[in-house]
């Protein structure tokens, strides 16, 4: 089950595994909720997917929805911390439909043990987390 925890940079989403649309709906309520204390002032996202299998077509959907609407929403950047290529496919694909692609990056954390640092740099600095991830884009 996907969760939603408060950071001093803003947020960090951890969702591994197989996430059902039931599951995806009630994550993305929970985020809708704590996103709103902030009232719009501008904040940064970890995303965490290690281990995520892929999920169906009516959870991506969901998920893309919660993206456009976590960037209208004061998302500044993000990054997306994962461990296989599928993944990393699946999510640039929706950050493009979604429209945040610009404002996100993508860490393997299977090739890269400082993945956690790279990420809240990105989020926190704008430090770009290598240009090796960025030529496998």
């Amino acid at each position: 089950m996907a969760e939603n925890l408060r950071t001093e940079y803003g947020f960090r989403l951890n969702a591994p595994g197989y996430i059902t649309p039931a599951e995806a709906k009630v994550w993305f309520e929970d985020l809708r909720a704590k996103v709103a204390i902030k009232r719009g002032r501008p904040f940064g996202l970890m995303v965490d997917i290690r281990g995520q299998k892929a999920n169906p077509p009516e959870t991506q959907e969901i998920i893309k929805q919660a993206m456009g609407w976590l960037r209208q929403n004061g998302m500044v950047r993000s990054a997306v911390v994962l461990d296989s290529t599928v993944a990393r496919l699946m999510m640039v694909r929706m950050a493009k439909q979604s429209g945040v692609y610009e404002w996100e990056r993508y860490i393997d954390a299977s090739k890269d043990s400082d993945w956690e640092h790279k990420a809240i740099d990105w989020i926190t600095n704008a430090t770009e987390p290598s240009k090796e991830e960025d030529a496998a884009a």
